[in-house]
């Protein structure tokens, strides 16, 4: 029990020399990871659409499944819900990653397989994945019964988006800075060093820093929020950076 009580004594007396540091005579070099973020209101909703359509044959169903799609688009347009195109910026964030994919998969086939009595003849059936965007949740809500309409069904929820990515995205950037100048100033005060200069910016990560971040992104994202919450883009942003503490 003693040796345990002469530890925590040590560990204490070197906490304590650690707050009491005497004042280093500069200059000390720190490299601090730094998270920024931006929350916006989104200005579009992503729509995951599943098509189906049948034909005679697997001709015959790729038809009615473009014929659908089409009259789809044309009433969809209405309410200015349109077919979801890639964002050929580099993505930053789960949000922005969501945003480069767009367009429709391709249709695949089925054929119905009848019982060898059976009088039917069998049909093929022709699905496809389109995604959608709305401009709003109104919007979303108004789109759904036109796509039931038409042989489609709304697969997932809507996924609040922003049309621009470039200007949040340095936002964060700029917090993350602020924040990672707030660190330095605390250890150039704790060291008796007066300031805090950036000498480099990186926003490349490690694997398991960036694997953290991405597994938080995306809970963040796909996670059920409050009613409050529901309409809101977090996008973020990581640097390192690189100061140098002087007099």
């Amino acid at each position: 029990m003693m040796k345990y009580a002469i530890a925590l004594t040590m560990l204490g007396a070197s906490s304590g020399v650690w707050a009491q540091a005497a004042p280093a005579t500069g200059p000390v070099s720190v490299e601090i990871l730094s998270t920024g973020q931006i929350t916006q209101a989104a200005n579009r909703y992503r729509l995951t659409v599943t098509l189906t359509a049948k034909g005679a044959d697997e001709a015959a169903a790729g038809s009615a499944l473009a014929a659908a799609r089409a009259k789809l688009l044309q009433q969809l347009g209405g309410l200015n819900v349109r077919e979801a195109h890639p964002d050929p910026a580099a993505p930053t964030s789960v949000a922005s990653l969501i945003a480069t994919i767009g367009g429709r998969s391709k249709p695949s086939f089925s054929t119905e397989v009848l019982d060898d009595d059976s009088e039917e003849t069998p049909q093929s059936t022709a699905t496809e994945k389109l995604m959608l965007d709305a401009p709003s949740r109104a919007a979303v809500e108004s789109a759904r019964p036109l796509i039931e309409a038409n042989g489609g069904a709304v697969s997932d929820e809507a996924i609040p988006l922003l049309i621009d990515y470039v200007v949040p995205t340095r936002q964060a950037k700029a917090d993350a800075l602020k924040k990672a100048q707030a660190e330095a100033d605390a250890y150039a005060a704790s060291l008796g060093l007066r300031r805090a200069t950036v000498t480099r910016i990186s926003e490349r990560q490690d694997l398991t820093a960036g694997a953290i971040n991405f597994v938080g992104q995306l809970v963040s994202t796909f996670a059920p929020k409050p009613a409050a919450q529901a309409d809101e883009v977090t996008v973020q942003a990581n640097l390192t950076v690189e100061f140098q503490l002087t007099r």
